[in-house]
Formats: structure tokens, C-alpha cells, sequence
């Protein structure tokens, strides 16, 4: 039988009592941490639920037929007509300014103001 001295019981005692402490502590720690997971969890998927219903938002007002229908109804558009369209190498032509109508634009200007 082994017997122990006042001083190694209070000594073992008071390791025993630590260690109960520490691991209550640690035992607390990981009720939080799992709490956290489990917020955590539930935020991404709200998350993912509410980036699927936008996805599928845009998925129905992106629709071809719909912007068409919608661009008839509300734009009032017409063809355009022959001489609208001209040949991209007179481009330049038309947005190169001439040194004339510059000043002429400057002085208007200058003008209103």
C-alpha cells in the first residue's frame, strides 16, 4: 500500500483541481466556438439562398424576349434609315473637326457665357 505524505496529497490535490479547471474551461471554449459554427453555417447559407433567388431574377429579366417586348413598348425605336449608315472609312472624316468650325464653335461659346 502506498502512502502518501500531507504535502504530495495537497500537491496532487491541487494538480487534480488545475486540471479540472482547464479542462471546464477548454469545455466552455468549444460550446462557443461550435455556437459560432453553427451562426456561421446558417449565414453562408442564407447567403447562398439569396444569391440563387438573384440568380434567377436576372435569369427572368435578362430574358431575350422580354428586353425586346419591353424595348418595343417603351423606346419607340425605328429602323434606321439609308442614309444613316455610311461606311467606316469616311468615320474620320465626320469626327475629325476642322480647325474652322473649332473657332467658330469657341467663339459661340465664349459668346453664351
Amino acid at each position: 500500500m502506498i502512502v502518501f505524505s500531507a504535502r504530495t496529497s495537497f500537491v496532487l490535490t491541487l494538480i487534480t483541481v488545475i486540471l479540472g479547471v482547464c479542462v471546464y474551461l477548454v469545455g466552455i471554449q468549444q460550446d462557443i466556438r461550435q455556437k459560432e459554427l453553427a451562426r456561421l453555417t446558417a449565414e453562408i447559407q442564407s447567403t447562398q439562398d439569396s444569391i440563387m433567388v438573384l440568380q434567377s431574377d436576372w435569369a427572368y429579366l435578362s430574358r431575350p424576349d422580354r428586353i425586346l417586348h419591353l424595348s418595343q413598348r417603351l423606346l419607340d425605336l425605328e429602323p434606321l434609315a439609308k442614309h444613316q449608315i455610311i461606311p467606316a472609312n469616311k468615320l474620320d472624316s465626320i469626327t475629325t473637326p476642322d480647325a474652322d468650325t473649332a473657332i467658330t464653335e469657341a467663339n459661340l461659346i465664349w459668346r453664351i457665357e
